[in-house]
């Protein structure tokens, strides 16, 4: 359940990942009235089994059934920043009925790691991914510009891939990588998605990625992610102290 919104008194709309029919927008009737059977199964990160039926514009939610209900992301306030961040990410980089099952397996993946508390590296390694599989993925093997093999003095462009030395000052907007976040992005690419927790980079290798991979999506996105302005705010305030 990638977004869910208010309509009338007691209806919802929602917006679902599927594996077979990609992303659908459906009116849930009455999902908002206590008693309702639907009212659990159209929260925000639910996964679950649904019954839609088509209709014109929007099609119509009639029956759901609970596989994992994302209640602890909901419960905790970074896992719902983070989660929130992810779907609308999703909703705005995808089209409906665009089916896409890798996708579909990437977001629950995501939203399991960052159930676990893996923030950073479940946002980090399904944007990555996510770029991957609507076919905008990174080149980090060449120089992007020249097409040479680059390993030292690497920079990055919003465009998506390394630059060499030579090449950047041509590229307006290309910042310099450290070696330690590139190859962070090679594994988030290349390592099946369960392996990737036995990764803990360093906090400045998070943030430095975190910068890189910000460029690189808001180059593709057409407009301000609402939940990134939450995100931000969030991790921005210092911890309280004991």
């Amino acid at each position: 359940m990638l977004r869910v919104r208010n309509l009338g008194e007691a209806d919802r709309i929602v917006t679902v990942y599927t594996q077979e029919r990609g992303k659908l927008n459906a009116v849930a009737r009455g999902a908002r009235r206590i008693r309702n059977r639907l009212l659990s199964p159209t929260q925000l990160f639910t996964h679950g089994l649904y019954l839609i039926f088509r209709g014109q514009g929007l099609h119509n939610l009639s029956q759901a059934e609970i596989i994992q209900s994302g209640q602890e992301l909901r419960d905790d306030l970074e896992k719902f920043a983070y989660a929130s961040y992810l779907t609308e990410l999703l909703d705005a980089l995808t089209a409906e009925e665009d089916p896409a099952e890798s996708i579909f397996s990437l977001l629950a993946s995501a939203l399991a790691l960052t159930a676990k508390g893996r923030l950073e590296l479940a946002a980090r390694a399904f944007e990555i991914r996510l770029m991957r599989e609507l076919g905008y993925e990174p080149e980090l093997h060449a120089c992007l510009s020249c097409r040479e093999s680059v390993r030292e003095n690497l920079y990055f462009t919003e465009q998506g891939g390394i630059l060499c030395q030579r090449c950047a000052p041509q590229v307006p907007d290309s910042m310099p990588i450290s070696n330690g976040a590139w190859e962070l992005m090679k594994k988030f690419l290349e390592w099946d998605f369960s392996k990737l927790t036995v990764l803990h980079p360093a906090g400045n290798l998070e943030e430095e990625l975190r910068r890189v991979m910000r460029k690189y999506l808001d180059f593709r996105l057409e407009y301000p992610l609402k939940s990134l302005d939450f995100l931000e705010t969030l991790t921005a305030v210092p911890p309280a102290s004991d």
